[in-house]
């Protein structure tokens, strides 16, 4: 782990100490508490916690001996794609510090040959929203966080046994990479990332859903801290609308409910319409964050 010092208190690291790891979550109280709305999403402290010291991704700001900005670079899934959040301390904001670090970010991703930045913003965050739109960056799309509740007023969804999902192996990848393309109208290449990180992570699980033993679906589960978190979920474009996504998102919850000390289970779906988010509220999640993205 190394960190270069670019002077008026800007600190580039190549992967991150335990004390500014303690720091950076330090910081993020502060900002929740002052803000009123979570970070974890943002943060990402998981990836945080692996950084490789080969790389630059995190760049801090440290003024009166103390930090007051972190910025952090996240290739979630693809190298060439990469997502950029952070925070300044309340008593440190219009300063210009989230912008030094925003530009170093962006000098870091050009040399790296990066062919989409996004800006993460909470909505809540109206100085956010402000600072996206001040660096010209062009809104792209919207992800909410749903946490599922177990006394929120849902219908019941009747039993099929036509439906089962079955944990995913390495033989199910290229079922996996085509259910992807067609559920997510995105390209193989993303595609394939996305189940090779899904598939290799010890901490995830990969169900493969099948109606009457036809693959129609994929949902993806992690684990972090006794928490359980939803992802890469969809149904196959042609066989979408017909309540199978809802089933499937039913039996998954069914499955972690029978975990032993189950902490919670949340999701991050990207919708454009409420009908797509009536589909996970209808199974009993709730909205608590949105967050806008925008390609820098």
């Amino acid at each position: 782990m190394s960190t270069i010092n670019n002077g008026a208190g800007l600190v580039i690291a190549k992967g991150l100490s335990e004390e500014w790891l303690k720091q950076i979550v330090h910081l993020a109280k502060i900002c929740e508490a002052y803000d009123e709305f979570d970070l974890s999403v943002n943060l990402n402290v998981s990836m945080l916690q692996n950084r490789q010291p080969e790389q630059t991704n995190d760049f801090l700001y440290v003024q009166d001996g103390q930090l007051v900005g972190f910025l952090g670079m996240y290739a979630i899934v693809s190298p060439k794609e990469v997502e950029i959040s952070g925070m300044v301390h309340p008593d440190y904001r219009r300063k210009g510090i989230f912008r030094a670090l925003y530009e170093q970010a962006k000098a870091e991703c050009e040399k790296r040959e990066v062919t989409q930045i996004l800006l993460v913003s909470n909505r809540k965050s109206k100085e956010a929203s402000s600072f996206a739109e001040g660096v010209a960056t062009t809104y792209q799309f919207s992800e909410y966080k749903l946490d599922y509740s177990a006394t929120a007023h849902v219908t019941a969804v009747e039993s099929d046994n036509r439906l089962q999902l079955f944990p995913a192996t390495t033989n199910d990848f290229q079922t996996l990479v085509e259910i992807g393309v067609s559920g997510f109208e995105d390209t193989a290449e993303l595609m394939t990332a996305l189940v090779t990180r899904n598939l290799s992570e010890p901490s995830f699980q990969t169900y493969l859903a099948q109606y009457e033993s036809e693959p129609v679906g994929m949902i993806t589960v992690s684990e972090e801290d006794n928490e359980f978190f939803i992802s890469g979920f969809c149904v196959k474009k042609g066989l979408q609308g017909k309540g199978l996504g809802r089933k499937i998102l039913s039996q998954t919850v069914e499955i972690l409910n029978q975990r032993e000390h189950i902490g919670g289970i949340s999701l991050e779906v990207a919708v454009d319409n409420q009908n797509a988010l009536s589909l996970y509220q209808s199974t009993g999640f709730e909205v608590v964050s949105v967050y806008d993205y925008y390609v820098g």
